[in-house]
């Protein structure tokens, strides 16, 4: 682990580019590091020689006495090079580039970057940037950014922005919300020290008690992860990712690669590592104002109830809280009983909970804690609008600590109970909707579940020959018996040449069949016109032989049994660029790209998690057996997806993996058809 303390905590700085015209960003930089009461030595570099802003300048890097740690950096990009080679020459331990013109920009600016990077790697000078708003530190009392007016509030959020403008947002936000920062780093063009690195070291930061990110992209993911897994239970993180948009899935070889794109990605990947990934700004904030609020209490599950006196808000939190993939859960019929003696015969006691406008204030305590007590419930959306009762917010506040179970509420109109609950340590949020999102971010917070080994397959000869020299995608045979060894089981069918050796494997198998072409390169059967359905005798093979060959430039055909009616699932997997191997589960079939109906995890999986990617989406409903079809098993499902998990962990040349449809009913789950690719070199 990288020590990052010449950044954070440096004992003497160096600032280049100082102006002594106040228009100037190297005049506010020196004017801010001046200004925020930075105790060690401070050595602005200005070839006049003149003092500015009363602080004496030395004319060049080569003049900067020994022992400056950090060197804050706001040249013109051009005379960045010559500064950093100076820099390492003269001993400096870290830079913090500001200026920007590199990597960001064409060739050329990546070709100075590189540069730079070769210089700091030799010389064990640490970069920061370029293209970056600078480092911040309040227990060193530093602020090396552009920014001025910073929020004065103690408080223990570290934040690490890619973007230097989205970072004096976070600044901004954070101060309106009473909020403190702790460190502040704008990465910029991670030229040397990246996200990952800097989040290693905050996790052991004792004035860190919150990490807030604004990430663009990860250049070492399994890193993130890993310090993520460290901070996991002990230091929130929450992140707000830019640049969603994934064009790259349009050039996907499978089904499964275009629907485990970027975004998803991540999504299982923050998961995994108990990251809370925001998906928009007000969320993010909220999240962070949360955690914060409530450093310790996580729910044990994601099912909560709402507790209100208000009844139309607390429909708007139920349906959210479903929406956003929560549960709310009816209590059960003693916490009923208990609630209806309680309260007006009207209230509602199902879940939400409405005490009503009229209930007793002095019997509110003992409802509320009643819901608590609930063993089914993990916490509370509280909900107000309008009746200001103190004993609302005092008997939430009292049962959230009694119980460990996390409460946030939302009010409106209602300033009295509003305060008590912010005193109380119950975040209040505007809306409903961002009310449950941000006990939604609890959830997410919580302690993070055990990775399982997923048993990697064992493999022919000829297979292993097979994964370690092809290219693109395996003839389908071999592709077959690849997921063959990982326990998928298929249908009957035969791989035959020629229309009449297609007719005998149809007579063979039983009428009727299904024809597939299996040519070379052929990822998407059914968009090529690759498939033909019901072939129902001798004549209706050969005709779709000619058909097959003539769409397809075909030079074999697979002959298969029609396989009786079923659940379509996808089981899939494909190693992202960033974070790895992952394994992707959901309905399957034809419209399965339409759909989008799939869950993406990190391969090897975590503890429950092939068991989650039942139950998520449409699949409940799914696989219950709709419309008079068998419910389907799931122990034979999950053992196919950490099968999968497996040989996409085990085998690091295959890129994706596809298994679609694979028709379930019952406990009889049988492909139908597969693609797997190896990587191209």
């Amino acid at each position: 682990m990288s020590d990052l303390t010449p950044l954070f905590a440096p004992s003497a700085i160096a600032v280049l580019g100082v102006s002594r015209n106040p228009a100037k960003l190297g005049y506010r930089l020196l004017q801010n590091v001046k200004e925020s009461g930075y105790v060690g030595a401070i050595h602005p570099v200005n070839p006049s020689g003149e003092s500015i802003l009363g602080l004496a300048t030395v004319p060049s890097v080569e003049a900067l006495p020994a022992g400056v740690d950090l060197a804050l950096v706001s040249l013109p990009a051009p005379a960045v090079p010559a500064a950093i080679r100076a820099l390492a020459a003269r001993g400096v331990r870290a830079a913090v580039i500001l200026s920007s013109g590199f990597g960001e920009v064409d060739a050329d600016g990546r070709s100075a970057q590189a540069e730079l990077l070769a210089v700091a790697r030799a010389s064990g000078l640490r970069l920061v940037g370029p293209n970056c708003m600078g480092v911040y530190s309040a227990p060193a009392r530093l602020n090396g950014t552009y920014f001025w007016d910073l929020p004065k509030a103690a408080g223990g959020i570290s934040i690490v922005s890619q973007s230097g403008a989205y970072g004096g947002l976070i600044f901004r936000h954070l101060g309106g919300r009473g909020l403190g920062v702790a460190r502040f780093v704008s990465i910029g063009n991670q030229v040397d020290v990246d996200i990952a690195e800097v989040l290693e070291w905050l996790v052991d930061d004792p004035a860190t008690t919150l990490i807030a990110c604004f990430v663009e992209a990860l250049h070492d993911g399994p890193r993130f992860l890993a310090a993520a897994g460290r901070a996991a239970g002990r230091k929130p993180i929450v992140m707000l990712k830019g640049g969603r948009s994934d064009a790259g899935r349009r050039a996907a070889g499978s089904h499964t690669g275009s629907l485990a794109g970027t975004w998803e990605v991540y999504r299982a990947a923050c998961d995994s590592a108990r990251v809370v990934l925001a998906e928009e700004t007000e969320e993010f904030f909220d999240a962070i104002e949360t955690l914060v609020a409530i450093p310790a209490a996580r729910p044990a599950a994601r099912r909560l109830a709402v507790v209100t006196v208000s009844g139309g808000p607390s429909v708007i939190a139920a349906d959210t809280a479903e929406r956003e993939g929560l549960e709310v859960p009816p209590l059960d019929e003693a916490t009923g009983e208990a609630l209806r003696a309680l309260l007006p015969s009207f209230a509602a006691v199902g879940n939400p909970v409405d005490l009503t406008p009229q209930v007793a204030p002095a019997r509110i305590a003992a409802a509320v804690r009643r819901v608590f007590d609930e063993s089914t419930i993990a916490g509370v959306v509280a909900v107000n609008v309008g009746l200001d009762i103190p004993e609302f917010a005092d008997a939430i506040v009292a049962a959230a600590r009694a119980t460990g179970k996390p409460a946030v509420a939302f009010t409106a109109d209602a300033p009295e109970i509003t305060a008590r609950f912010r005193a109380g340590g119950v975040p209040v949020l505007p809306s409903p909707e961002r009310a449950v999102r941000a006990w939604r971010a609890l959830w997410q917070a919580r302690p993070p579940a055990a990775r399982v080994a997923s048993p990697a397959p064992k493999l022919s000869p000829e297979l292993r020959r097979a994964v370690e020299t092809t290219r693109g995608p395996l003839p389908y045979a071999l592709a077959r018996a690849l997921l063959e060894a990982c326990g998928v089981r298929f249908c009957r069918e035969a791989i035959v040449e020629s229309a009449e050796d297609a007719v005998a494997a149809a007579e063979r198998i039983g009428f009727p069949v299904v024809l597939k072409a299996d040519a070379a390169g052929l990822t998407h059967k059914t968009e090529a016109g690759g498939v033909v359905l019901d072939v129902g005798d001798a004549a209706a093979v050969r005709a779709a032989c000619v058909a097959l060959r003539a769409r397809t430039r075909a030079a074999r055909f697979v002959v298969q049994e029609r396989v009786s009616p079923g659940v379509e699932l996808l089981l899939g997997a494909r190693r992202d660029e960033v974070f790895g191997p992952v394994v992707v589960f959901g309905a399957g079939g034809v419209l399965t790209e339409v759909l989008r109906d799939v869950s993406v995890r990190l391969a090897p999986l975590g503890e429950g998690e092939a068991e989650a990617m039942l139950d998520e989406g449409a699949r409940p409903r799914l696989l219950a057996g709709p419309r008079g079809r068998r419910p389907v098993g799931r122990p034979a499902l999950v053992r196919l997806i950490h099968a999968v998990a497996g040989l996409i962990a085990a085998e690091p040349r295959l890129v994706e993996i596809d298994v679609n449809p694979l028709i379930a009913a019952g406990d009889d789950v049988v492909a139908v058809d597969a693609l797997v690719i190896a990587a191209d070199r």
